[in-house]
């Protein structure tokens, strides 16, 4: 032991000893382990560890003796896993518990870090190994990255976001919790149909966000949300990431911060189908490998100018086959409590030609897509159709067609409103009970037989 330092054990404050008035932390190395743990200077098998605690107040030593004995505990107890094991959940259990701990990141992880970062990732590494001799094959894989690291879905990245953050339900009763959380789930539910489910949120870049922020706008465009949902269902997911990133993959860059809110005027307004898309859209149907409950939709709503969300959840006790009129409600129902804003868009729709017929297949409504996501699966079955034989137009391209036919077949504008339920600013003579359906299926039959006469 050395004599330049004047020293002398410490009962107060245990582990301690007091070297020129300055408590140092003690802990013997065992046996077996010593040497690994040889003296940088001499090179011999060191049989204690000390460390300065920098500190000549005895409660401040106290205070570091606690951290600095669970560290060298945690380090001598790693040595008891297998040599040869590099598993990446074994790799990153070995690099925390270093006497100099640091989170485990593979090789590949140093070139996509930033200059500074991949530095401090260095400086963490050598520092590690300076502290210990005769390294196992386990501590040099943790070291230097052996094990890539495996993909980590949204849905593993949402589990470990709870993990992380469990204040964000301090205080929340269950049911509170389950709607906190579901928020969350929902935007990764959305992402997940949008881009697949195995998408690795370690590889997302900016291309691969942005195309699903363009995905977004799109279905913005068809009139399936309004603006500020796209943007809290990117920000759910940043969100996310920002968490999980922080505490187990510093360094690694969240795409959906650079993502850009998303404004109303960002989407295009579908326009209306010509009526030689029209066309061409009956003659595709009968060739196209969708389901039957898909094509109904999509031959509603061509005679009715109804959304492909509208007619999703349809139940029963909405759709009115035996009435005089047949028609179907647009409404609350057991799947929804409004359509959109509700108001306006709350009307019964008269059935006629091609949408009688197609709903008399499913008196029910269409069962298939009575669920949460129903409206989305709906909408994507239609997506690849439209794409191929209407490129640039969707479903949401009927409901202007219908608007554009009823007026240019001079149709009352009450009745037009009260057809495809838009809000009718400044008529307060239009106010009132709602339209006679006879009126509407008059209305309806003539506006789709001026189609009939266009030739484009």
């Amino acid at each position: 032991m050395s004599t330049k330092f004047k020293m002398k054990v410490n009962k107060k404050v245990p582990y301690t000893v007091i070297r020129d008035g300055i408590y140092t932390f003690r802990i013997a190395v065992p046996k077996h382990l010593r040497e690994k743990y040889r003296d940088p200077e001499t090179g011999k098998p060191r049989t204690q560890i000390w460390e300065t605690l920098d500190t000549r107040d005895p409660d401040e030593a106290i205070s570091k003796v606690g951290p600095a004995l669970s560290k060298w505990r945690r380090q001598f107890k790693s040595e008891t896993i297998p040599a040869d094991e590099i598993s990446y959940p074994t790799l990153q259990q070995t690099a925390a518990s270093f006497a100099a701990p640091f989170t485990y990141a593979y090789a590949g992880d140093f070139l996509s870090a930033s200059i500074e970062h991949s530095i401090h990732m260095y400086n963490e590494r050598y520092e590690a190994k300076n502290m210990m001799s005769n390294l196992n094959k386990r501590q040099v894989a943790a070291i230097v990255g052996a094990t890539e690291t495996p993909a980590l879905t949204f849905k593993a990245a949402f589990d470990r976001f709870k993990q992380i953050c469990p204040d964000k339900v301090l205080g929340k009763d269950p049911l509170e919790t389950k709607r906190f959380w579901r928020r969350y789930e929902e935007a990764i539910e959305d992402f997940a149909e949008e881009m697949g489910d195995e998408v690795d949120c370690l590889k997302i870049d900016n291309a691969l966000a942005t195309e699903y922020r363009s995905k977004l706008v799109e279905r913005l465009g068809e009139g399936e949300f309004k603006a500020d949902a796209a943007n809290k269902k990117m920000m759910w997911l940043k969100i996310i990431l920002d968490e999980v990133f922080r505490v187990d993959h510093p360094g690694t860059h969240n795409p959906f911060k650079d993502l850009k809110n998303i404004k109303e005027d960002d989407a295009e307004k579908r326009p209306p189908f010509t009526e030689a898309e029209v066309k061409a859209i009956r003659a595709a149907l009968e060739t196209s490998g969708m389901s039957d409950e898909a094509k109904a939709v999509i031959r509603i709503g061509a005679c009715t100018g109804t959304g492909a969300k509208e007619l999703a959840w349809l139940t029963a006790s909405d759709i009115h086959l035996d009435a005089p009129v047949p028609y179907i409600s647009i409404g609350k129902n057991a799947l929804r409590k409004k359509v959109k804003t509700g108001g306006d868009r709350h009307r019964n729709i008269p059935l006629v030609g091609d949408a009688l017929e197609a709903m008399k297949a499913f008196p029910d409504g269409f069962t298939r897509f009575h669920h949460p996501r129903g409206p989305r699966q709906i909408n994507r079955a239609m997506s690849e159709f439209f794409r191929k034989v209407t490129p640039g137009k969707g479903h949401y391209s009927y409901r202007h067609r219908m608007a554009d036919l009823l007026k240019n077949s001079k149709c009352d504008l009450g009745v037009q409103a009260s057809i495809t339920g838009h809000k009718i600013k400044g008529h307060a003579t239009y106010y009132g009970t709602e339209y006679d359906l006879q009126l509407k299926k008059d209305a309806i039959e003539t506006a789709l037989e001026y189609a009939g006469t266009k030739n484009n």
